[in-house]
């Protein structure tokens, strides 16, 4: 092996991984997920594009579809099917709940040495996209706390690395996010 040379885990499991910690975290339940996901998939995914036969009827049926939709997905977490196909894939992104979502667009684009920034939806510059800039800068200076407590940074620190990070480029991804925001804004457009 080159050094320098790092293998990344395949994409899908990082979407699992927040998955199943958003599951845990929130309480929620595989079903009930893979019915926000069969809801989005059938939405977003023309008729002849689907690979998946997700069912979402009308009338008494519910628990059926709970169960088929949620055995469905419980084969990709459960690692019976192991390539997770792209036409799911944005379907199940985008039912994760926030922030887990965000995460997970975060985690993936870092895997190609990018930030994901949220683009602004409003015509005019709203107050929430500032006060979402100082919350995450917020964030990274109490990520940066414990790691800055002796007055320095060093390899001691490898612990509170990765959330240092983590919260440096959600602050990045809030800055560009603003930026977005003032070209729309003042210039119509976004600037080149």
């Amino acid at each position: 092996m080159k050094p320098g040379i790092r293998f990344l885990p395949p994409a899908q499991s990082v979407l699992y991984a927040i998955t199943e910690r958003m599951l845990r975290e929130t309480g929620s339940n595989r079903r009930s997920f893979a019915m926000e996901v069969a809801e989005r998939y059938l939405m977003m995914t023309a008729e002849d594009d689907r690979t998946h036969a997700f069912r979402i009827t009308t009338g008494g049926k519910v628990e059926d579809d709970k169960k088929h939709n949620g055995q469905i997905l419980g084969r990709y977490l459960d690692g019976t099917l192991k390539s997770l196909p792209a036409d799911l894939l944005d379907a199940w992104i985008t039912a994760l709940p926030q922030p887990y979502r965000d995460e997970c667009e975060q985690a993936l684009a870092v895997r190609r040495g990018m930030l994901a920034v949220r683009m602004p939806a409003a015509e005019m510059l709203s107050v929430a996209s500032v006060s979402t800039l100082f919350q995450e800068y917020g964030h990274l200076m109490q990520a940066l706390g414990p790691a800055l407590a002796d007055g320095r940074l060093g390899p001691e620190d490898r612990q509170h690395a990765p959330r240092i990070k983590r919260e440096g480029r959600e602050v990045i991804a809030a800055v560009l996010a603003l930026e977005a925001e003032v070209d729309r804004v003042v210039y119509g457009e976004p600037e080149a």
